[in-house]
């Protein structure tokens, strides 16, 4: 499988502190980054409300126009991206199979474009005004003006698991469209890997995306992952190598969708092969900057110690209280926006030393003081902050207080106490439009009193 991180080994610290891990720069490091693109891929919590609340206006008036009984979900089925949940960022259109009633495909059997523009027209009572809504070949498409979300719509009459759908060309008839076995084919390749078909899948979809010229269908991608798969020993393998033996993989695929796309694959494999090289000779910063050619850059993340020493303590600590701040709203680093995070210690009884020698000289901060963060922000205008305190070690784990949550900062400054002996971290994201354009780990090494 995966290796998402395997511990190879514990430094122990001076003064009998909490171990710390061994970051094993060759075997761990590149697979920190690929985890946090597939964190920026993710929808966050507002894009999914609002998948979730256009199909189901959709469905419900469709319901209303062919069914008698309440709406209750049942005669709807998300497929496409959306339903087999291999969706990226940011948003697409929701396909969405909506489930006629026998009596419906009686009436239409000789008709099936009568009935598109049926259920046009029944849309266009509602969505009247911005919104526009076309009818053809095989779906109703509802273009939404917010320029997120717009819904795909197809129409279909079960028999036996597999649904007839109308299709207006060629003078008009009804097909056949297996899409549950299609869903399920997906399904069953990402159990048999772990989670990594999907992952997968998402990650070569980012491609296809950023290489505006990528001319792959959806779809394609995804049959084309589960055959890679299929064909591939998964164990021990790192992600970077993962995604670059795919792409030499598909460029030896007898497709016509490969072959025309050639070039675009090629490209990939040349960054690719050179940014594993970079990994395996230690290199992080060049290896960083060849995934951002194939994935761009507010998608792939800049080297960042912090990013792999954060994600090595979440692999071996989790918690179910983690948030994540690209489930939140997206990130878009930008490199004008500069975040820093200071901390010193307040209260009636502080150490002799100040905050900064102790991490400058790597030793722990006594527990029981309190500390304040203070972070200065420049190059934005009306942003508002967030910040997130992360806990780890035996001693946080007991009292249940390995926290995670993401909060929202008031003001500039953040205190916290020292409770528990151990490595912890408080990170800063500033938000500007919906957006976090910067971010910041500021990590607190806690040791006895």
């Amino acid at each position: 499988m995966i290796i998402s991180i395997v511990s190879s080994g514990y430094v122990i610290s001076r003064n009998n502190q909490t171990p710390e891990p061994m970051l094993d720069w060759r075997f761990y490091n590149m697979d920190a980054y690929f985890v946090e693109m597939l964190n920026r891929l993710k929808l966050t919590v507002k894009q999914k409300e609002d998948a979730v609340t256009k199909y189901t206006n959709v469905s419900k008036l469709l319901h209303n126009e062919f069914y008698e009984t309440d709406y209750n979900g049942s005669t709807k089925l998300l497929i496409g991206s959306y339903g087999k949940h291999t969706n990226i960022r940011p948003p697409e259109d929701v396909d969405l199979l909506f489930k006629i009633p026998e009596s419906i495909y009686v009436q239409y059997e000789d008709s099936p474009g009568a009935l598109l523009q049926r259920i046009r027209n029944v849309l266009n009572k509602t969505y009247t005004t911005t919104e526009e809504i076309h009818a053809w070949g095989k779906v109703v498409l509802i273009q939404f003006s917010d320029g997120t979300h717009n819904v795909e719509l197809l129409p279909g009459f079960e028999i036996d698991g597999v649904f007839m759908i109308p299709n207006t060309e060629d003078g008009g008839a009804w097909e056949s469209f297996d899409v549950r076995t299609e869903m399920q084919t997906i399904q069953d390749s990402n159990t048999l890997t772990n989670g990594v078909t999907r992952k997968l899948i998402r990650i070569i979809k980012r491609w296809s995306k950023y290489t505006k010229t990528v001319t792959i269908k959806s779809y394609r991608i995804e049959e084309l992952c589960v055959l890679f798969l299929s064909e591939y020993n998964l164990n021990d393998i790192l992600w970077s190598v993962l995604v670059k033996d795919f792409f030499g993989w598909l460029s030896g695929v007898d497709n016509e969708d490969v072959t025309d796309n050639s070039t675009q694959i090629n490209t990939a494999i040349t960054r690719s092969i050179k940014a594993v090289e970079f990994e395996t000779d230690g290199n992080t910063d060049e290896a960083c900057k060849e995934w951002q050619k194939i994935f761009g850059k507010r998608t792939f993340p800049a080297t960042s110690a912090s990013l792999v020493k954060a994600f090595v303590l979440n692999s071996q600590q989790p918690t179910d209280k983690e948030m994540f701040i690209e489930d939140i709203v997206p990130v878009r680093i930008n490199p004008l926006v500069n975040i820093d995070i200071s901390a010193q210690f307040v209260g009636p009884k502080i150490p002799v030393h100040p905050f900064a020698t102790f991490i400058r000289g790597r030793s722990p901060v006594p527990k029981r003081q309190s500390i304040r963060f203070n972070a200065q922000i420049t190059g934005v205008d009306g942003y508002d902050l967030k910040w997130k305190v992360r806990n780890f070690g035996d001693e946080a784990a007991i009292a249940k207080g390995l926290r995670g949550e993401i909060k929202n900062g008031t003001g500039l400054v953040l205190e916290e106490n020292t409770l528990y002996e151990g490595t912890h971290y408080v990170e800063c994201y500033v938000i500007s439009s919906d957006v976090c354009v910067a971010r910041m780990i500021h990590w607190v090494p806690i040791g006895r009193e």
